[in-house]
């Protein structure tokens, strides 16, 4: 991965070198639907690839923390308090990653494991409702620190 500085220094030179407009990739994050749910937490990239957003930070106010639960909508597994950082859990499906939300009986649920200490119960791999009231992606952009690496 080209650092950022050297890519946007390379751009800055070709741009006025060739008085051209220069784009940079950078990891966007999935937007929630009309209704607040986040569908998918793959998100196309410019060159016809598709990027995972693995990491998700809770948002939930209740002060009883968001319910993790065994299966989506099922056994509530743990409580994890707002400000935890979450680890999607993706779907393998043949070659290809599947994605780490899942629909199920009308509402979408993130596949999470996770990764913050800021629970009661042990999450192990759980479910957390798919929506921006619970949760928001983090850019994978915004991502510094250990906390973060894979």
């Amino acid at each position: 991965m080209i650092n950022s500085r050297l890519a946007i220094a390379v751009c800055t030179v070709l741009t006025a070198a060739l008085t051209q407009p220069c784009l940079s990739q950078t990891a966007g994050v999935p937007a929630p639907d009309r209704n607040g749910d986040f569908t998918t937490a793959l998100q196309p990239g410019n060159r016809g690839n598709v990027y995972p957003t693995r990491k998700w930070l809770v948002v939930d106010p209740d002060p009883t923390y968001l319910n993790c639960r065994a299966t989506p909508d099922g056994e509530i597994r743990a409580r994890i308090a707002p400000g935890a950082i979450l680890s999607a859990v993706f779907w393998e499906a043949g070659s290809a990653a599947g994605d780490a939300i899942i629909l199920h009986n009308g509402t979408y649920w993130l596949r999470v494991s996770g990764t913050d200490p800021l629970t009661v119960g042990t999450p192990g791999i759980c479910y957390v409702r798919a929506n921006r009231r619970y949760i928001a992606p983090i850019s994978e952009d915004a991502i510094q620190g250990e906390l973060f690496r894979q």
